[in-house]
């Protein structure tokens, strides 16, 4: 497989979990906001100057809007500026772009769906967000990319292509769960006592629903929502589809899938980094790790995650000509 085609593939999946997951901050912002009205008015920089910041587009944002810290200019801001290369727009226009590169490879689904989309979205702005409102407009974005992904389910052949796409997909996943969880670290509650609250329980179970993962996890963990349960999910649960070391191991298997014709690349670096992170996160305890402080130890995956996607990169993408005789 040539490593033009399979970055293309690996960058097409980042993409698009990209941009599902703008819009999923976006909404476990929206209804933190919505939950903490009663203390600070909805456009309280407070209330959405931290999705900037988790976004990691602190920068560019106040450059493009100055000190215009609203919902409307954040919003803009992560869903259609295409001058923010991580809006959900610029991820799907990339991803768009990718696909068409390597249209003849895929199926005529797969390509048709994307480009549908692209061209029903590519006009939006936020006048058609505040008409349909946050929930719903949200919503709509998030099922469109789940459509997708049921479409190229179903259509692209189990070869490399497809685990280039898998890598890909959940080595984006894996860092969009650490950001969701690091936006309720910057929604701070109102003072310490409000721990165990109503309110704290009520902004949990929106972070939750952000990872679609409210009911499974009340099944699955029955009990109280707080914090130390609601993360311990989040980042550690085997089975859930969205906690980081579900999406860790997915990535692990896409990349022995990949390796699987070439054993001797098997114990690559990128393999070695996701072996060991997975065994960091087995043997984190969640308890001392919020001690400790939530957000250091969410940096840490992020930037750990970081260094797979740089030696996945090296050893798949920028190959040497020995290992290029090898995948060929």
């Amino acid at each position: 497989m040539l490593s033009r085609v399979a970055n293309l593939i690996f960058w097409t999946a980042r993409y698009l979990e990209r941009a599902e997951n703008a819009a999923r901050l976006l909404d476990v912002n929206a209804q933190l906001v919505l939950d903490l009205q009663s203390r600070q008015a909805a456009d309280d920089p407070r209330s959405w100057e931290p999705l900037v910041y988790v976004c990691g587009g602190d920068e560019l944002f106040h450059k493009l809007y100055g000190q215009e810290v609203t919902e409307r200019t954040v919003v803009d801001f992560v869903l259609f500026n295409r001058q923010n290369p991580s809006s959900f727009l610029s991820c799907i226009a990339y991803a768009r772009e990718n696909a068409r590169c390597i249209r003849d490879q895929l199926a005529g689904e797969v390509w048709e769906e994307l480009n549908t989309f692209y061209l029903k979205l590519k006009e939006d702005d936020y006048s058609r967000y505040a008409q349909l409102g946050s929930s719903e407009y949200l919503s709509f974005l998030k099922g469109r990319i789940q459509l997708f992904y049921g479409v190229a389910s179903s259509m692209i052949p189990r070869t490399q292509m497809w685990w280039f796409f898998e890598l890909g997909r959940f080595m984006e996943r894996a860092d969009n769960t650490s950001r969701i969880l690091d936006v309720k670290y910057y929604m701070l509650l109102p003072d310490n006592t409000s721990v165990g609250s109503a309110l704290d329980m009520v902004q949990w179970a929106s972070v939750l629903r952000s990872c679609s993962a409210f009911e499974a996890f009340r099944k699955s963990r029955r009990g109280q929502l707080t914090l130390e349960r609601v993360v311990d999910y989040l980042v550690r649960d085997h089975f859930f589809p969205r906690s980081i070391l579900f999406s860790l191991s997915e990535a692990g298997f896409a990349l022995a899938q990949i390796t699987a014709a070439a054993p001797h690349l098997a114990d690559n670096a990128a393999a070695r980094l996701i072996a060991s992170l997975r065994d960091h996160l087995e043997k984190t305890v969640i308890k001392e790790a919020i001690a400790d402080g939530l957000h250091e130890y969410l940096d840490d995956i992020q930037l750990r995650l970081g260094e797979i996607h740089a030696a996945t990169q090296e050893t798949f993408i920028n190959y040497s000509s020995d290992t290029a005789k090898v995948l060929a």
